[in-house]
C-alpha cells in the first residue's frame, strides 16, 4: 500500500512539474498572445495576473499592468482583481511544490523551514505576498513542498497580494493621471 503512495506522489510531481515546463514554454512560444490579453480590461488583467505570478516567464509583467490600468481603470477594482489573479497564479505555484516535494527538499531544511512556518507562517505568508518581491514564486513553491495548508495559504496571499496591488493601482491612478494630465490628456 505505501508503495502505491509513493509510486502515485511520484507521478503527481512528475506531472506538475511538466506542466509548469510546458505552460513555460506556450508562454515563451506565443507571448503575443500574452500582450492582447492586456487589451481585454478587468478580465485580461486577470489572466495576465495568474500568468505572471504561476510562472517564473513574466516577471513584472502583471505589476506594470496593474499600475497602468489603475490609471485608466477603476483602481479599486483592478487592485482587487490584481489580487485575485496573483493568488490565483501563486496556488499553481504552491501545487508545483506539493507535487514535487520529493525533488525539491532535503529532510534537514525542509524540517528548519517547517518549525519556522509553524510559529511565524501567517505573518511571512502576509509579508512576502504583499511586497514587491521577486522570489516569491520560490517561496510559494516551498510553501507547497512545506505541505502548508492551501486554505490558509490562499488567504494569507490574498491578503497580501491584494493589499500590494491596491496600493500599486492607485500610485498608477495618481500618478499616471497626474503625468497624462501635464502633457495635455484629460482623463
Amino acid at each position: 500500500m505505501e508503495n502505491l503512495i509513493s509510486r502515485r506522489k511520484y507521478w503527481l510531481a512528475v506531472l506538475s512539474v511538466c506542466a509548469t515546463i510546458a505552460l513555460s514554454v506556450l508562454i515563451i512560444h506565443h507571448r503575443e498572445y500574452v500582450d492582447q490579453m492586456s487589451h481585454w480590461g478587468y478580465f485580461g488583467l486577470f489572466l495576465v495576473n495568474v500568468v505572471a505570478s504561476g510562472t517564473l516567464v513574466l516577471p513584472g509583467m502583471g505589476a506594470v499592468l496593474t499600475f497602468t490600468l489603475g490609471g485608466v481603470l477603476h483602481p479599486a477594482i483592478v487592485g482587487l482583481v490584481s489580487g485575485f489573479g496573483e493568488t490565483t497564479g501563486a496556488v499553481g505555484a504552491y501545487l508545483t511544490g506539493y507535487g514535487g516535494r520529493g525533488f525539491l527538499a532535503s529532510d534537514p531544511l525542509r524540517g528548519r523551514l517547517s518549525e519556522f512556518m509553524q510559529r511565524h507562517g501567517s505573518k511571512t505568508m502576509f509579508f512576502m505576498a504583499a511586497i514587491f518581491n521577486p522570489i516569491y514564486y520560490p517561496f510559494a513553491v516551498w510553501m507547497g513542498v512545506l505541505r502548508i495548508r492551501v486554505t490558509k495559504f490562499f488567504i494569507y496571499t490574498l491578503l497580501g497580494r491584494t493589499v500590494k496591488n491596491l496600493i500599486l493601482a492607485y500610485f498608477g491612478y495618481y500618478g499616471l493621471r497626474t503625468v497624462l494630465r501635464w502633457v495635455g490628456m484629460d482623463i
